[in-house]
């Protein structure tokens, strides 16, 4: 055996069977769903919506859970929140549906091609992009669960935009390669979630562009700021990259506006935010990306992930409200505010 035979890579185990067959089953899936008439599998994706508006019109309905539709809607939609004290009337079926739809997206975003880019999507707003990026600093986009991710990044791909965007992995390996077969076919690249920074600076050192899911945070996230009026740990991923880059961040959003429909938002644009007080930069910065993703909520208010467990770890020492939600944002006197770029 030579030296060079040693350095070769390990072959790759072979999935089990019923992950194959699993997988297999799903693609062909996905095949059918995509060959479908418009209207026809957004009709199923209606269908599909029906289990999910049942299953939530039932569980919780008094949001007493620490997460779920029930219990976010009552943090969101209160008096003095920015969404306002009233749930729009329809809510929960219209974001069942969207959350059905979303799975018919998927499936169906290889259709949107270069050619047809703009006719699915309206771009009136990209050129701004297009422009942050020519200034050859590389480009953070921090969008959240809202609207259509998947298909911002397919469209993105078609555009020429060199984008990396971070992932959950699932913990079947053949689903998680199909996914991102799915996902790259337009030209960008996803990168899985753990140890990712390092691998975004790179990617911005080399003057491309990073997409970060900014509306998710946990127990270990690194900061505390308001979102929707009530603040919750967030990741601060956006905010490290552009201190350490200058990398401008874009906080952005595709919306749906119809079956295979989509609007491109621009919120805000964040740009020579280092003061050099780095703990104040990291709370000014994801503070203002959190203001203008809970715009993008405003506007669309049933495309957000309304099931997610945005509220559910509360800062050390948090006294509930009366009703015992977590209480309403009060900006203290000085607040670490950016300056904004006008959108």
């Amino acid at each position: 055996m030579t030296d060079d035979d040693d350095d070769r890579p390990s072959p790759r185990a072979r999935d089990p069977l019923w992950q194959r067959v699993l997988v297999g089953a799903f693609a062909l899936l996905i095949r059918l769903v995509g060959a479908l008439p418009t209207r026809l599998a957004y009709a199923l994706g209606d269908l599909l919506a029906l289990p999910w508006f049942a299953y939530w019109s039932l569980r919780d309905r008094r949001g007493r859970r620490s997460s779920g539709y029930w219990r976010n809607c009552r943090i969101a939609f209160r008096a003095g929140a920015p969404l306002g004290p009233h749930r729009p009337r329809g809510h929960l079926w219209r974001w069942s549906r969207h959350i059905a739809w979303l799975a018919i997206d998927f499936c169906r975003m290889h259709r949107i091609t270069r050619a047809n880019a703009a006719t699915h999507c309206d771009l009136a707003e990209y050129p701004r992009l297009q422009a942050l990026f020519d200034e050859g600093k590389g480009l953070i986009f921090a969008t959240g669960h809202i609207g259509v991710w998947d298909v911002s990044g397919h469209v993105a791909g078609l555009l020429g935009l060199p984008l990396w965007s971070v992932f959950r992995p699932s913990p079947l390996p053949a689903l998680n390669r199909l996914i991102e077969r799915l996902r790259t076919g337009s030209g960008q690249t996803v990168v899985a979630r753990k140890n990712v920074l390092r691998t975004l600076l790179r990617v911005l050192g080399e003057h491309k562009v990073t997409g970060i899911l900014a509306d998710g945070g946990g127990k270990h996230s690194a900061v505390e700021a308001p979102f929707l009026g009530t603040v919750a740990r967030t990741v601060a991923s956006p905010a490290l990259l552009h201190l350490a880059t200058g990398a401008p961040i874009a906080v952005v959003a595709v919306l749906r506006t119809g079956r295979m429909r989509y609007r491109l938002r621009i919120y805000d644009v964040v740009r020579d935010a280092a003061t050099g007080d780095r703990e104040r930069d990291l709370l000014a910065i994801t503070a203002r990306i959190n203001d203008a993703l809970g715009r993008g909520i405003a506007e669309a208010p049933e495309q957000w992930f309304w099931q997610s467990r945005r509220f559910r770890h509360r800062p050390t020492g948090e006294q509930p409200d009366a009703d015992g939600l977590p209480p309403l944002f009060t900006a203290p006197s000085r607040t670490p505010d950016l300056p904004h770029t006008a959108s």
